[in-house]
């Protein structure tokens, strides 16, 4: 069973996201990726190619586990 605080917290939630026109919810991926810039660079150069040029698998190793911000 819920108490009121719970109740109270629900329902504040729910004034809020009525106001912004629909539910918020935190993103599963942060919204700015943060990349070893470091290490791309030494990858490229090994390559022979820009950094304009990795494909999405190749920037994916460059991603921080943990990003350093949230946008």
């Amino acid at each position: 069973m819920l108490n009121s605080t719970t109740l109270h917290n629900w329902d504040a939630l729910d004034e809020a996201a009525v106001r912004a026109g629909g539910y918020l919810a935190k993103p599963k991926r942060p919204l700015v990726i943060e990349y070893d810039y470091r290490a791309m660079t030494k990858y490229s150069r090994e390559k022979g190619i820009s950094m304009m040029d990795l494909t999405d698998e190749e920037l994916k190793r460059f991603e921080y586990a943990v990003p350093l911000v949230y946008a």
